[in-house]
């Protein structure tokens, strides 16, 4: 198979790899590291190019079905295919079985969310935002983008740190890191502006606050779903900013839900709300 190149040549790509781990090797490759056969799948499904893929000499021999297919995708676009030892893919992969295939894929030009957000006012349909602040723990970001992707967002806002493209979100995005856009600010205050600007209603997610999700009314307009961090939760500076704080009613013996679960419950009550006014159901996504 054409694909494939020198052996000889893995040791250049694997460092290339084990850079694209770090925020700081990100930023000078331009590369996210992505794992298995179906973030594999979903980037070769959404045309994000791919620098690197890298294969265990062992499956290449005698690939499986599912990365025979792969390969021959890869070979169609003329994407190189990087044969490397066993051993070192299995010290990559730290013995996860996602699929024995590993690539570096294209870290995508954010859109301009001033421009997104002028285009989503000449749209009939509201739009949804889902901004993460000082978000920590990358499964959560993973998670948190497949529940976006799941419930119909249309961007994602990775605010103050955030980092969408650490291997482990990718990993637990489940290939939805490829199919909601990505915003990164540091600025609160720049995002702010530009949200007032372009008439988005702003909503926090709080424990504490006075309105619970049952009795929110949300206006007819497109719409910020703000979430924190884990621990912090929305710091107490952007929580002042908002229009609206909601809280989800629990159980007197716990004083949280999970940020995914938090998300999805008011993500999925803001959808339904909308699809009344629009009285269509939400479409699904591919």
């Amino acid at each position: 198979m054409q694909a494939a190149s020198s052996h000889h040549a893995w040791p250049r790509v694997v460092a290339d790899y084990e850079r694209a781990l770090s925020v700081e090797g990100r930023k000078q490759l331009g590369l996210f590291a992505i794992e298995g056969h179906r973030l594999v799948e979903r980037a070769l499904a959404t045309g994000s190019p791919l620098a690197h893929t890298l294969v265990g000499e062992s499956d290449l021999k005698a690939p499986a079905p599912r990365l025979q297919n792969l390969l021959l995708q890869l070979d169609a676009r003329n994407y190189p295919v990087t044969i490397v030892p066993d051993e070192v893919l299995n010290k990559l992969t730290e013995g996860r079985t996602f699929g024995s295939i590993l690539a570096l894929a294209e870290i995508p030009a954010p859109p301009d969310l001033n421009a997104l957000l002028a285009d989503w006012r000449e749209q009939p349909q509201r739009k949804k935002l889902l901004v993460l602040e000082s978000m920590m723990d990358p499964g959560n970001v993973g998670a948190l983008l497949r529940t976006a992707h799941a419930l119909g967002v249309d961007a994602l806002v990775a605010l103050n740190g955030t980092d969408p493209f650490h291997p482990r979100s990718a990993r637990t995005s489940m290939g939805s890191i490829f199919r909601v856009p990505v915003v990164r600010l540091d600025s609160t205050e720049k995002l702010l502006r530009v949200l007032r600007a372009n008439n988005v209603l702003t909503i926090g997610a709080a424990t504490e606050a006075a309105v619970l999700l049952p009795n929110a009314v949300f206006e007819r307009k497109d719409t910020a779903l703000f979430v924190g961090n884990e621990g912090k939760g929305l710091s107490v500076q952007l929580r002042g900013q908002l229009d609206q704080l909601v809280a989800i009613p629990m159980g007197a013996a716990i004083d949280s839900f999970s940020v995914n679960a938090a998300t999805a419950v008011i993500l999925y009550t803001i959808t339904h709300s909308a699809s009344q006014w629009q009285n269509s159901p939400l479409e699904p996504q591919n």
